[in-house]
């Protein structure tokens, strides 16, 4: 091979002769005509430029570029020589290997290619190309493999491209998807899903030791948009995140109208220091789920649920709920006696039901029998006959020595029914809807998000959910409900209750007609039935007691009323006896109104049980809502939008004038034991240390029971039946039909929700 520099210029230059408008045709398919080539003595204003010049020569050629060595100052320490080579410069050390390791290298791409451009500083930002070697010693490459390799791969590197990247990623968008979308842009085709992996990655690495601080700065952010934000985070000694609490203006309204009744779990595990998610969880006037605050926590012990119910409670004008439904935890359920006492705590109906088969093993052998008996005492219309179903189950199935089942009964008015006829819940029984609240999730958050990603993209799921409310009020306003009969009492109920709501309403309304009704007793004004369907025996009819007063009042012994806030059939089938045209107004519910966000704003009762330090705050709140409601009434008059401008303008002209307004402290974020606000430069916060909390495994899932992992791992030989080795349960000699029993109580516990 000839020697390059026999081929180039050799004219001496100067940064003074540079023409930095010479043209460089990228794009260009003739490989060696009207290239502009380097030439010694030609003159760059910064290395950037001479990169780029060199990198589109390079592509126009045939292969790619990579920055190799530099030469630094020993007086000042500045860079004054740089040097570029091709990419198949320089050779891999060979490492003697007698293992098959050495195989798996990836292939080798260095070929020793002697194709260079050296360039020295001749003043300040300028630069001299002092050598240039053109002759490669490998074949060069067309131009749709030239684009492939890494130097002139930089449609990902663009400021647009990683902007779209991370904003599509942010919206749950997988790398694929991704790469498809921002290809389809015109950016040659040239962004892989690698390289939106990638650029997550380097995202992700930016935040590791920052995370803690990172998490602040990102909800002391959010504070200055939402001023009633509040979050609060718990620091240990040495200043290492523990826990975090937050919950927003919207979220904080949500629990004034509809936090009678909240749903809280730690089931979701969506980070990469694995912390669990635990949101609270509330229902709205159209039945679906509401987030009412949320946190990540370090741990699953008391004094850390202890730490968040108190925050919760803080944030939440310290009125605390009148129900709340949870897992069995022994850690939650103190927590919960300290900071909740007067609170009416119930378990989880669905988790009971499955511990019990985790922990009833005598039952396996009874077929069906138990799970009827069982059914029987837990149906129980009354304590006391649930106390009498419930000795005579033990002792007809010798359970005498159940140690889990003597806890159960210990715990009795935390989940058998028959304890919560008078306690409202929503109609929930279960953590359920807490459960896909955590699915509601999964498309936007995984085991690799980092903390400040997952507090971004929770508010992308949160808006989403919003949305879903939105278009409910929207369906409802705008659309009319079909009526089984022409009824007042059923048109009274379409027009006052929420789409959802008044289809529960009409299924038991459409069997009334169903039902039949005897008279037991008349007492001066109430009046006792028997209510049931005709096809039931009397034994199963319910008690009605009908008191014929103004305004009228009616009771059932089903007390679907007082659980689910909405008349049962036999309630009705009474009051279309007694020509009744409307619901009686105490009987409905607000909150499960079409109006139910405008009317509860107004209701002063919701201020009940509120600390008298939070009712100023909680008052100038509720006044921002009512602006807000009326901005959104008036928005199409502009008369009346005029005149309120004018009289919200007049009031702060008064206000600054003569200085008689009152500054409001609100606090509205909490760092450790203290409320002040700190400076980000002032504060250290350090990173979570990675959650190890009760043995679960490392995977972003819902935290299974022991049965759900026991059903999941991958088991040696042994049978589930019977423990012994060298068969499966399926062919176990001592089966008695395990697999059926296990499916009809798990159908038999879904029929309890």
């Amino acid at each position: 091979m000839d020697n390059s520099q026999d081929e180039v210029s050799s004219q001496p230059g100067n940064c003074e002769n540079y023409d930095s408008s010479r043209p460089v045709e990228e794009g260009s398919t003739q490989h060696h005509v009207g290239l502009a080539e380097p030439y010694i003595g030609q003159c760059f204003d910064g290395l950037d430029a001479v990169y780029r010049f060199y990198n589109a020569y390079a592509r126009k050629l045939g292969f790619g570029v990579r920055k190799n060595s530099s030469t630094f100052s020993k007086v000042s320490g500045d860079r004054i020589w740089k040097n570029y080579v091709c990419d198949k410069a320089g050779v891999k050390l060979s490492r003697p290997s007698d293992s098959l390791e050495e195989f798996k290298r990836r292939r080798e791409t260095r070929l020793g290619c002697l194709a260079k451009l050296d360039v020295k500083k001749c003043a300040p930002d300028s630069w001299i190309v002092t050598n240039f070697i053109k002759e490669h010693n490998h074949q060069l490459d067309t131009p749709r493999r030239t684009i492939k390799h890494r130097s002139h791969h930089i449609s990902h590197k663009s400021v647009v491209a990683k902007i779209l990247m991370e904003q599509l990623h942010g919206s749950g968008i997988g790398p694929s998807t991704i790469a498809k979308t921002l290809n389809a842009t015109g950016m040659d085709n040239s962004i892989s899903a690698q390289n939106v992996t990638d650029h997550v990655r380097h995202q992700r690495k930016n935040h590791v030791g920052f995370q803690g601080l990172h998490v602040y700065q990102y909800l002391q952010a959010q504070q200055a948009k939402d001023p009633n934000f509040y979050f609060s985070l718990e620091l240990d000694n040495n200043d290492i995140l523990r826990s975090i609490f937050w919950a927003d203006s919207r979220a904080r309204n949500d629990y004034i109208m509809f936090g009678d009744v909240i749903v809280f779990d730690v089931a979701y595990k969506t980070n990469n220091l694995l912390l669990p998610f635990a949101p609270f969880t509330g229902v709205n006037h159209h039945r679906q789920s509401i987030l009412l605050g949320c946190a990540l926590l370090s741990d699953e012990t008391e004094e850390t649920f202890t730490w968040l119910f108190q925050q919760w409670l803080k944030c939440m004008f310290e009125k605390a709920p009148s129900a709340i439904i949870t897992d069995m935890d022994h850690a939650m359920y103190n927590s919960i006696q300290k900071v909740f006492p007067n609170t009416r705590h119930r378990f989880c109906s669905w988790h009971i039901n499955k511990h019990l088969l985790e922990n009833v093993y005598e039952m396996r052998n009874t077929e069906g029998e138990f799970i009827r008996d069982y059914k029987k005492f837990y149906n129980s219309r009354h304590v006391v006959l649930s106390e009498t179903r419930w000795a005579e189950l033990i002792s007809k199935y010798q359970l005498q020595n159940n140690k889990w089942l003597a806890k159960m009964w210990d715990l009795r008015r935390h989940w058998i029914p028959a304890f919560f006829k008078d306690v409202f819940v929503a109609g929930m029984t279960s953590t359920g809807r807490s459960e896909s609240i955590n699915s509601f999730f999964d498309g936007f958050v995984n085991s690799n998000t980092c903390l400040v990603e997952f507090l971004k993209q929770y508010e992308k799921a949160l808006e989403s959910r919003r949305h879903a409310e939105e278009v409910e009020d929207y369906m409802t306003m705008n659309s009319k409900a079909l009526l089984y009969g022409n009824t007042s009492l059923e048109t009274h109920a379409a027009q006052s209750y929420t789409k959802t709501m008044f289809k529960l309403f009409q299924n038991e309304f459409k069997e009334i007609l169903c039902c039949l009704h005897e008279k037991v007793s008349c007492v001066d004004n109430t009046k006792t039935y028997v209510v049931g369907l005709s096809s039931e025996d009397k034994c199963k009819w319910f008690e009605v007691n009908f008191v014929n007063t103004d305004p009228i009042y009616i009771t059932c012994e089903c007390s679907k009323f007082e659980t689910h806030g909405i008349f049962c059939k036999h309630i009705l089938h009474i009051l279309f006896k007694k020509q009744v045209s409307q619901i009686p107004t105490h009987y409905l519910l607000k909150r499960w109104t079409i109006n139910a966000r405008n009317l509860m704003i107004y209701d002063s009762s919701k201020l009940d049980g509120i600390n008298h330090n939070s009712v100023t705050l909680l008052m100038k709140w509720r006044l921002v809502s009512l602006c807000t409601t009326l901005i959104e009434k008036i928005s199409g008059d502009e008369e009346s939008f005029k005149s309120l401008y004018s009289y919200i303008s007049q009031k702060m002209n008064e206000v600054n004038n003569t200085g008689t307004g009152k500054a409001i402290e609100v606090v509205g974020s909490q760092v450790g034991s203290t409320s002040m606000a700190y400076d980000h430069s002032a504060i250290s916060i350090r990173d979570p240390i990675q959650a190890k909390n009760k043995g679960r495994p490392k995977i972003a899932s819902r935290i299974s029971s022991g049965i759900e992992e026991s059903q999941l791992k991958c088991k040696k030989r042994t049978c589930g039946n019977c423990g012994d080795k060298g068969h499966y349960a399926t062919t176990c000699p001592k089966k008695n039909n395990v697999s059926s029993f296990y499916l009809k109580f798990i159908y038999f516990s879904m029929q309890f929700d």
